[in-house]
């Protein structure tokens, strides 16, 4: 009909026929059947270790398959659960599986070259198969040990699954350019409470610890003993999570831990501000304060310490020794100078026992003039505290008052006149010669204090009966503001004794004592001296 005959005809139409045969059977080699249901698909590989996976969601997976999957929780997604079990071996498995619909079938093999399991992933019309077979094509399944092996190594497994799960500290574990390839429950917990879905949800898992990239994983010692503390802000409160990482370098990846330091950074800095609050204080005392701590080495002082011991500031930053300390003073002459080296050295080891016990007290009278206070009192953890005060102010005061009693005692000795000075709470406080020599009693000599009551009970042994030692015991028991008054008393000699009685300021009371010009009776009394009264 064509001008062709049926013999050319023939063989080209077979020619054609079996080009478009080979060409069929070509293209679905390449791109699988997309009309199998994934029960056929699974059904395929019913003896394989196969995974089926629509999305992050498992639709399904043979029996070796799903023994290597951690147990399903809803922290974690099936695909999570996935790149978990064979992320530490294939560091590139969720980017070469992102590839899978484009490419139709991919075969992935692991980071380490002597590692004999690969991954067989195929593209089902949105569904993904992901095979795990041994690099000769077996299955990944196959058993290559008894059945009791077996089972020991699967309870060791399922123990350490649930270890890591149960952990109450993170743990996750780094490839070698920083992305996460494992984490346990706790990280990716408190990557869902302080990320947004969007990013806790992704895998890998973003990085809470940036601060480890800006460390370097160089550092990290291999003994496992190279802690960083860092932190993860936390959006919902605005204050960082503190955590002491610890990581150790496997196979070119790291492993990390870290341990919640919340309770440790607070209370560091609670210390610091103490010691702070402590330092500013010490700073404004004029006591000179230095401790030593439990080796004896200067752990504290302050500034009034340089003031006070001409102490140079760098001298003391260095941490001397509490020996070192105290022979520098004594080369500046700011201790007492000894009769020799070898006593004042025992001196100074006498002075840390004494220091440790808590009993060091001491004043310092120096060359230079000056007298210092030094107390020395345990601290804690064996340390020792030195306190040095400069009392040669209240010393000169203490001199100067003693002195000005020394005057005027010695002015009332001069006085004819018996002279008795009584306290507000009617102690005797001051008396002079002429007191002495009337009352036959001296009240500095007594054993105690002696008050009005005693002394009118000696002035009553010499004198006849009369009231006035009761109205005097009443002027000095009367408070407010009081008027100087007189009263006579007769001695047992019969002379007469002219008594003054003086209101002085504080409350105090004065009374002086004359005896009038005539001669003493020569018989009859006896006049009863030399007879003291104990003051109580």
């Amino acid at each position: 009909m064509f001008g062709y005959s049926l013999e050319i005809l023939l063989p080209v139409i077979g020619i054609s026929f079996l080009a478009a045969a080979f060409a069929v059977w070509m293209l679905s080699r390449k791109f699988p059947d997309a009309g199998k249901s994934p029960y056929e698909l699974m059904a395929d590989s019913r003896n394989e270790t196969a995974f089926l996976f629509d999305d992050q969601v498992l639709i399904d997976a043979t029996r070796s398959a799903r023994k290597m999957l951690a147990p399903k929780t809803d922290d974690i997604t099936d695909w999570q659960r996935f790149l978990t079990a064979f992320g530490a071996r294939f560091s590139t498995l969720a980017d070469d599986l992102s590839a899978l619909g484009e490419a139709g079938s991919l075969t992935i093999l692991p980071d380490d070259p002597n590692d004999s399991l690969c991954i067989e992933a195929e593209w089902w019309n949105g569904l993904a198969r992901l095979s795990v077979k041994d690099a000769d094509g077996t299955d990944a399944s196959e058993p290559v040990m008894d059945r009791n092996s077996l089972t020991a190594l699967e309870s060791e497994l399922e123990l350490l699954r649930n270890t890591a799960k149960l952990a109450p500290y993170l743990i996750w574990q780094e490839s070698g350019d920083g992305k996460i390839i494992w984490a346990n429950s706790a990280y990716l917990s408190l990557v869902s409470s302080l990320l947004p879905r969007s990013a806790a949800d992704s895998w890998p898992p973003p990085r809470l610890f940036n601060g480890l990239s800006e460390v370097g994983k160089d550092t990290a010692d291999p003994a496992g003993t190279d802690t960083i503390r860092l932190s993860a802000e936390d959006p919902k409160t605005g204050h960082p999570k503190w955590f002491d990482v610890l990581r150790k370098q496997i196979n070119g990846t790291t492993l990390c831990f870290a341990t919640p330091a919340d309770e440790i950074v607070k209370a560091e800095n609670s210390l610091k501000d103490f010691v702070q609050t402590l330092t500013k204080t010490f700073a404004h005392l004029s006591i000179g304060l230095a401790v030593f701590d439990k080796n004896r080495q200067l752990a504290i002082f302050n500034p009034a310490l340089i003031d006070l011991t001409k102490l140079p500031a760098d001298f003391l930053s260095m941490r001397p020794t509490l020996f070192s300390f105290l022979d520098r003073l004594r080369e500046n002459r700011t201790i007492p100078e000894p009769k020799d080296y070898k006593s004042w050295r025992q001196q100074m080891i006498e002075l840390e026992i004494a220091a440790t016990d808590g009993t060091y007290e001491e004043t310092w009278s120096l060359p230079s003039g000056q007298t210092y206070r030094v107390n020395g009192r345990p601290h804690a953890n064996g340390a020792v505290a030195l306190l040095f005060e400069d009392i040669s102010d209240e010393v000169s005061l203490t001199r100067n008052f003693r002195e000005e009693l020394e005057v005027g005692q010695a002015v009332l000795d001069t006085l004819d006149d018996a002279v008795v000075v009584f306290s507000s709470s009617g102690l005797i406080t001051m008396t002079n010669k002429a007191y002495v020599s009337l009352w036959g009693v001296d009240p500095s000599t007594t054993f105690g204090e002696m008050g009005v009551t005693d002394a009118t009970r000696n002035w009553q042994e010499i004198c006849d009966p009369t009231p006035l030692w009761d109205e005097l015991q009443t002027f000095i028991n009367t408070p407010g503001k009081r008027t100087e008054w007189q009263g006579k008393a007769t001695l047992d000699d019969g002379r007469p004794l002219n008594c003054h009685f003086m209101p002085l300021a504080g409350g105090a009371t004065m009374v002086r004592f004359s005896i009038a010009n005539i001669p003493a009776k020569p018989a009859g009394r006896r006049r009863r001296t030399g007879k003291q009264t104990s003051g109580r």
